[in-house]
């Protein structure tokens, strides 16, 4: 049978607007040029022949085209992201390597890196040009599309040179309406204004934009495709490139990938490095990964660029994340908001996606609270828009680890942020173990681990709280190690804060029991709750609802050594304490209920623990649904004494409603599971 030992854990933008952006200003005095129709189906052959479901070869530029970066090589991987852009061109329209936050709009994440080999593999299919322009700087983006129509590009007019900056424009935007296909790449295009006022409005150009936005108008119509980190192949590739005489299935190299968290940049800088010290102790991959796992590990990565940048970008790592993050100026409000946002998400685990909620709780922000929730949403949207924060479909949001680093020693919150994130998730964690169902906390469940071993190691207020919940959640999913561990480190805390006998220490005490009587150490287990029992009876007397639970449990294992008259007599002692607690009804009164069933069943008395179970299954579907977990231990329960009564078929639809529940809410390798199936194996056959 299934039986109930519980305890608790302790108390525990600038707003986004949909403008029309369909501003033809700079386009309504440059009229389209005239192509004649035999070159226009020739360009638009030559287009219809883009490979979407292939990488295409590298090859040369049309003529008259303007690229000012060569092809790099040491680029790799990226061949989804080629394709999928590919794909979004050829059909038409504009396409983005629109960028969210940590995975896609982080500076080093290869914005202009994937665009340029995209250029070098597909430029050759736009029979009209390819032409590159840096958006960076918005006042210099007229000279940078009139440097696209003199004689070395399209060579618009024969004095083309001599002509005023606005009629070299005018003439390039002419070129760029015709209705033959031309590829226009945007780089480093953050304003959607920019984009919007130097788009062609008609004729055969697609644009190709590379930008930390992740978030576009639609009314601009952007296909945005969001670059991700490496995979770990293509990483340990990267490094590889500098150093030729490493193996591929080098496992210092795969650590270092692994550590710098497969951000290209980082990896193009750890890689110079290794190559630069390849004779040297220094140079070895381990002996890198060590300094990289020491302090100051942003200015290790900013000291090993070797030679220009392939794009020209900055190679500095911590100065490329300030590009972005010193926009967030703390004297406008939705700024502000964003750093303090993004000085909580620095204290989540690194990378892994946080729920929105969580996230919003950490700065102290309700639900109900309608107006700030919008000012949350409206600084995730700014954050968003300077890729340092990856927004994610199912609402999500990341920040990369090393942006995490970088935000850790920039933001002014520090300690408060840390401690901000230490409550809400204990508060969230707590709420969702008390329902019982581990599930919701199993989504984010490295956040908790990591949250409660920052806490341990600092030593923070929290950190007993936050260990006993990640206990708490670990026994209910039968990570017993863990949940082992967990429990230890709590107590460890408590002890050290507390005192050996003090109540918060019983409930380490008493949990810790619990995973050793559900790993059959039973002795430990009894040695446990009696230590727990003593500490509590002296805090609060022997009538309080915490010592009802220490009792309960100690019945648990006195029944699993055989002491049933031992047991019974714990069982209806915590079963008196609680109902006069609690009243009749309550779902702790259900727990000792079914437990003194389990005993009534064992001394043959199938009537009393068929009442037994059915009370405590009544009590049960009322406090929490028909499909809650402790629902199916009744249920499982009242199974077997149907069993031994003979009514076979009333215990085969008990035992099948009890795995169903059981299946849905702990999985199919949980123990209890696995428990209810095998009743079920060994009633059918």
């Amino acid at each position: 049978m299934v039986r109930d030992r519980t305890d608790f854990s302790g108390d525990f933008r600038e707003s986004k607007i949909d403008f029309d952006v369909h501003n033809t200003s700079t386009y309504q005095h440059a009229q389209p040029m005239e192509v004649d129709a035999d070159t226009i189906a020739q360009a638009e052959k030559l287009l219809a022949a883009l490979p979407v479901h292939e990488v295409s070869e590298l090859g040369a530029l049309p003529q008259h085209s303007r690229m000012p970066l060569a092809r790099n090589p040491l680029f790799v991987g990226r061949e989804a992201d080629l394709r999928e852009i590919a794909g979004a061109l050829k059909a038409s329209g504009t396409a983005a390597i629109g960028q969210i936050a940590a995975a896609t709009g982080l500076g080093g994440i290869g914005k202009t890196q994937s665009a340029a080999e995209f250029v070098h593999r597909y430029g050759r299919y736009f029979a009209g040009g390819v032409f590159w322009l840096s958006f960076a700087d918005a006042a210099a983006v007229p000279a940078e599309v009139a440097n696209c129509g003199g004689r070395a590009v399209l060579a618009l007019h024969d004095d083309f040179d001599k002509l005023s900056l606005a009629d070299q424009v005018k003439l390039v935007l002419s070129a760029w309406q015709r209705p033959l296909p031309c590829l226009l790449v945007f780089d480093n295009c953050e304003d959607e204004e920019l984009l919007a006022r130097w788009r062609p409005p008609t004729g055969g150009a697609r644009v190709l934009v590379t930008s930390r936005r992740g978030a576009w108008s639609k009314s601009l119509d952007v296909y945005t495709l969001s670059l991700g980190v490496l995979e770990r192949e293509e990483s340990v590739s990267l490094l590889r490139k500098h150093r030729e005489d490493l193996s591929a299935d080098d496992a210092g190299l795969a650590a270092i990938a692994k550590e710098l968290g497969d951000l290209p940049l980082a990896l193009h800088l750890a890689g110079s490095f290794l190559g630069r010290y390849r004779h040297a102790e220094m140079g070895a991959p381990e002996d890198y990964l060590a300094r990289l796992r020491g302090p100051g590990l942003l200015a290790l990565l900013s000291e090993s660029a070797d030679g220009p940048s392939p794009t020209g970008h900055e190679q500095h790592m911590a100065r490329t994340f300030a590009l972005s993050y010193g926009q967030l100026s703390p004297e406008v409000a939705v700024d502000a908001l964003g750093r303090s946002l993004l000085a909580r998400a620095a204290y989540f685990a690194p990378g892994e996606p946080i729920p929105r909620s969580l996230l919003r709780a950490s700065l102290a922000i309700s639900e109900d609270d309608t107006e700030a929730e919008q000012k949350f949403e409206d600084a995730i949207t700014r954050v968003d828009s300077l890729g340092l924060l990856e927004c994610r479909e199912d609402g999500s949001l990341a920040l990369h680890r090393l942006l995490g680093m970088f935000v850790r020693g920039e933001s002014a919150e520090g300690e408060a942020a840390q401690d901000a994130v230490e409550r809400a998730v204990g508060a969230e964690a707590a709420r969702i173990n008390k329902m019982g169902l581990p599930a919701p906390l199993l989504a984010w469940q490295p956040h908790l681990r990591h949250v409660a071993d920052g806490a341990a190691e600092r030593e923070s207020e929290l950190a007993g709280l936050l260990s006993n919940e990640l206990g708490y959640h670990l026994k209910q999913i039968a990570d017993y190690p863990g949940a082992k561990a967990a429990y230890e480190r709590a107590l460890k805390i408590d002890e050290k804060v507390h005192g050996p006998d003090h109540p918060e220490v019983a409930i380490d005490v008493n949990n810790l029991g619990d995973v050793f009587q559900a790993e059959g150490d039973l002795a430990g287990a009894k040695a446990a709750y009696e230590r727990a029992l003593k500490i509590d009876e002296k805090a609060y007397g022997s009538d309080h609802p915490n010592v009802g639970i220490r009792v309960n449990n100690l019945g648990s294992v006195l029944e699993s050594e055989g002491d049933l008259v031992g047991a019974k007599a714990a069982f209806e002692r915590a079963l008196k304490i609680d109902e006069k607690a609690y009243g009749p009804d309550h779902p702790t009164v259900a727990i000792r209920v079914n437990n003194l069933g389990a005993v009534l069943q064992a001394e043959g008395d199938l009537v009393g623990a068929k009442a037994a179970y059915e009370r405590a299954l009544e009590i049960g579907e009322k406090a929490n649904g028909p499909d809650h977990p402790t629902v199916a231990i009744r249920v499982n329960n009242l199974g077997g004494v149907l069993e031994a009564e003979g009514d076979l078929a009333g215990a085969n639809a008990a035992y099948e409603r009890a795995l169903r529940i059981f299946e849905a809410s702990l999985g199919p390798d949980h123990p209890n599971t696995q428990l209810v199936r095998r009743n079920l194996d060994s009633l059918q056959n």
